[in-house]
């Protein structure tokens, strides 16, 4: 028997994360869905409700149990909307109460310092993870923004990197990238290269013998891996990003630019997560003294 009992709910799977716009959002409802599933025996009426009582038993944190009942709510509201359920199971589900505020972990600027040192940048695969968490903890990128880079969307000068970044939205910004942080982005490519690669090409590939494009999980290992080096307890890469925005802050760059930096629509979305109050004076996005 499938899970949900006799209705195959793993059908409505594809539709469902064919809605989320980044990759890493893909990967996160797509963990979140499949643990559900494995829980779930009929996807009957109160049954997010069972599922809350379950986790709550687990000792889980409120924030942890709103976001995985909230994942669960949408996807079998997407399977009904999908015909696959003939009720909706989520009739009259409220989510429950998290965490009041938004307060995603931030690393210090010693422990990103320790982050950003922990690669060997006498090799490839150092390069490589340095330039990788730059574009995370200093680029303020996703990790699946980061996957999608690809050759063309680099530009080189003598005083900066520039990343053309294809964020949510199918919105595309620039992130510049200047001193240390530009000679990480530069360090790998002329390692990772030789001659001019297409356009198309991916910037950020596998150690294999026929390297490919890395994925989201991929990025999750590298820097899994690189915490473990540098003495840190495991971070995940939105972490980063929003190290990446409150150092700026710290910096003095103006909201309207972190918005930028970030890829917001709206300096409101920025505000709500951005803890560290900074000046209005000019700021940039700098590794000086981290790397």
């Amino acid at each position: 028997m499938s899970a949900g009992g006799s209705v195959d709910l793993q059908k409505a799977l594809p539709l469902f994360l064919l809605r989320c716009d980044a990759e890493s959002t893909r990967v996160a409802y797509e963990r979140e869905v499949v643990r559900f599933l494995a829980w779930l025996d009929v996807p009957a009426v109160g049954c997010v409700e069972r599922y809350v009582a379950h986790m709550r038993g687990l000792g889980l944190s409120p924030t942890t149990v709103r976001w995985r009942a909230t994942v669960a709510a949408k996807y079998l509201r997407s399977a009904h909307d999908q015909g696959i359920l003939t009720d909706d199971p989520t009739r009259g589900f409220r989510a429950p109460k998290g965490t009041s505020g938004f307060a995603p972990r931030i690393l210090s600027a010693s422990d990103l310092r320790k982050l950003l040192r922990a690669p060997d940048r006498r090799s490839h695969r150092g390069k490589r993870d340095l330039a990788i968490l730059v574009c995370l903890g200093v680029g303020g990128l996703r990790a699946g923004e980061v996957c999608a880079l690809s050759h063309g969307d680099v530009e080189s000068t003598s005083h900066r990197v520039v990343l053309r970044v294809n964020g949510k939205g199918r919105k595309v910004r620039l992130v510049p990238l200047s001193g240390p942080a530009a000679d990480a982005i530069r360090a790998y490519r002329r390692d990772a290269v030789d001659g001019r690669p297409p356009v198309d090409a991916p910037f950020f590939t596998s150690l294999r013998e026929r390297p490919k494009r890395l994925t989201v999980p991929s990025v999750d290992y590298i820097l899994r891996r690189c915490c473990e080096a540098a003495g840190l307890a495991r971070i995940n890469a939105h972490a980063l990003r929003h190290t990446a925005a409150s150092m700026a802050i710290e910096g003095g760059m103006p909201l309207h630019r972190v918005r930028d930096l970030l890829g917001h629509s709206s300096v409101l979305v920025t505000s709500r997560y951005l803890h560290v109050a900074g000046s209005d004076g000019p700021g940039t996005v700098s590794a000086a003294g981290m790397l």
